[in-house]
C-alpha cells in the first residue's frame, strides 16, 4: 500500500474507546436477541445477599452466565441446583463493566423432569430433614371419636362418599364440615384456615382432610410448605385422603394417617357399632375371666389363712390358762418373798431388841431423868438436892426427890 492510500485509510478509520464499544455491543446484543429461551445445564449457583441468584447454563461445547434478579424469584417455585437441566427464559445483556455478557432470568423451567413434580421432590426432602416426615411423630387415631372434623369441597363427590360410609358405619358420631375451596391459590390458606378452626373445638378429636381425584396440577393446593407445617402442628390427629389411590401429596406424608381415598379415611375413623358390640363383649368376657379368677385366688388365700388361724375360744382357754400359771407363781413368789421379809425383819427385832434400852433395864438397870427437862442423869454430879426424879425400871417408874447427892464411889 503507497503512502497515499495509507494517508486516507488514517483519516477514514473510527476508533472507539472501550466503554464505547462495549455500549455500542450491548445495543446490537439487547436488540438482536431481546428475549430468548436458553437450554442448559446449571452450574456454580450462588445467592448474594441481595437475594439475586447467579448461575452459569452449560453444555458439551459452551457456558453462558446468567441471573435471576430477586424480582423474579417469586415465579420460581423450585430450587435451583448444580446439575439441573433446565429451560431460561429471559434477555441477552452486557456487563460494560467487565465487558461479559449473561442472560438476565425471568422464568426457569426444568427439562425432562416437570416443574411441579421437581419442587415437590425438593419440598419432601426439606420436611424429612427437619423431621415432619419422621413415623415416630405420627398420633395414633381414637378408637371411637365422638365428634369428626372434615375438611373438604361441599360441591364434590368426596363430601358424599365420606358422609355416606361414615355415618353408615356408625350414625352416633357428629361431623363438623369446614366447607374450603381444594383447588387453585387461595385453597391452601382456607384450609390451614379449617385447621385451625376445628382444633378450636375441644369436642374434635380427630380432622379429616380430603378431596377427589385431580391431575398433579390440581393437587398443588395440598404440597404447599405451609399446609404442611400446619398439619404438623394440629394439636389433634390428622387424616389425609387426597386424590386417587396412586395419588401422594405432601399432605399425605405430614399427617398422621394417610388414607387413599374418601371412603377409605370414612372408615378409618368410623368404628362399625357392631365391632365397638364386639370389642365390648370380648372386654366384658376378659374382664369376667379377670375377676373370676382373682375371687378364686382369694378364696385360695382366704382358706389358707383360716386354716392358720386358731379357735378364738381355744385361744382364749390357753391364755387362761397361762395367766393362772402365771398367778399361782406370782402368789407363791410373794409368800416366799413375806417369808424371807418377816424372818429378816425378826432377826433385825432380835438384833435392836438387844441394843434397847429395854433390855438393859430388864436386867436390874434402870433410867433416872431429872424432872422437869427430862435430862437423862449419867453421874450424881448432874444432880442437886431438891431435884424431882423420875425413875424408869424395866416394870413401870418411880417419882423420887433428892435428899442427898452422894459423890462417885471410887470402890464401885
Amino acid at each position: 500500500m503507497d503512502a497515499l492510500a495509507r494517508g486516507n485509510l488514517k483519516e477514514t478509520r473510527r476508533v472507539f474507546s472501550v466503554s464505547e464499544l462495549n455500549q455500542a455491543l450491548k445495543e446490537l446484543i439487547e436488540s438482536k436477541f431481546p428475549f430468548v429461551w436458553v437450554e442448559g445445564e446449571i452450574a456454580n449457583v450462588k445467592t448474594s445477599q441481595a437475594g439475586h441468584i447467579y448461575f452459569s447454563l452449560r453444555d458439551d461445547g459452551a457456558s453462558l452466565r446468567a441471573v435471576l434478579f430477586r424480582t423474579y424469584r417469586s415465579n420460581l417455585n423450585f430450587k435451583l441446583e448444580d446439575g439441573l437441566h433446565v429451560l431460561c427464559f429471559g434477555r441477552l445483556s452486557l456487563y460494560e463493566a467487565r465487558g461479559e455478557y449473561q442472560l438476565i432470568v425471568q422464568q426457569v423451567e426444568p427439562v425432562g423432569y416437570g416443574v411441579f413434580r421437581l419442587a415437590l421432590q425438593q419440598l419432601q426432602e426439606k420436611l424429612a430433614k427437619e423431621g415432619l416426615l419422621d413415623p415416630a411423630r405420627k398420633r395414633p387415631l381414637p378408637f371411637w371419636p365422638k365428634v369428626i372434623g372434615l375438611i373438604t369441597s361441599l360441591h364434590g363427590a368426596a363430601i358424599h362418599d365420606f358422609l355416606r360410609v361414615g355415618l353408615g358405619r356408625n350414625p352416633l358420631t357428629r361431623v363438623l364440615v369446614y366447607p374450603v375451596k381444594v383447588q387453585g391459590e387461595d385453597a391452601p390458606l382456607e384450609i390451614m384456615e379449617g385447621l385451625l378452626a376445628l382444633s378450636s373445638f375441644n369436642e374434635v378429636e380427630v380432622i379429616v382432610i380430603t378431596r377427589g381425584g385431580g391431575s398433579i396440577e390440581d393437587l398443588i393446593p395440598f404440597n404447599h410448605e405451609g399446609l404442611a407445617r400446619a398439619i404438623a402442628a394440629s394439636p389433634v390427629p390428622v387424616v389425609s385422603a387426597v386424590g386417587h389411590e396412586i395419588d401422594v401429596t405432601i399432605c399425605d406424608l405430614v399427617a398422621d394417617v394417610r388414607a387413599p381415598t374418601p371412603t377409605a379415611a370414612a372408615q378409618l375413623v368410623f368404628p362399625k357399632l357392631a365391632d365397638i358390640e364386639n370389642t365390648l363383649s370380648l372386654l366384658a368376657r376378659s374382664l369376667k375371666r379377670a375377676m373370676t379368677g382373682k375371687i378364686e385366688r382369694e378364696k385360695e388365700r382366704l382358706i389358707h389363712l383360716a386354716r392358720r388361724l386358731k379357735d378364738p375360744q381355744r385361744k382364749i382357754a390357753e391364755q387362761q390358762k397361762l395367766l393362772d400359771s402365771l398367778k399361782r407363781r406370782l402368789d407363791l413368789g410373794i409368800s416366799k418373798q413375806l417369808t424371807r421379809k418377816q424372818q429378816s425383819l425378826q432377826s433385825l427385832a432380835r438384833e435392836l431388841h438387844v441394843l434397847s434400852p429395854l433390855a438393859v433395864l430388864e436386867r436390874g438397870y434402870s433410867i433416872a431423868r431429872r424432872v422437869p427437862d427430862g435430862k437423862v442423869l449419867r453421874s450424881a454430879e448432874e444432880a442437886s438436892r431438891g431435884d424431882e426424879l423420875e425413875i424408869i425400871l424395866s416394870q413401870g417408874r418411880l417419882k423420887a426427890t433428892v435428899k442427898e447427892v452422894i459423890a462417885r464411889d471410887e470402890n464401885l
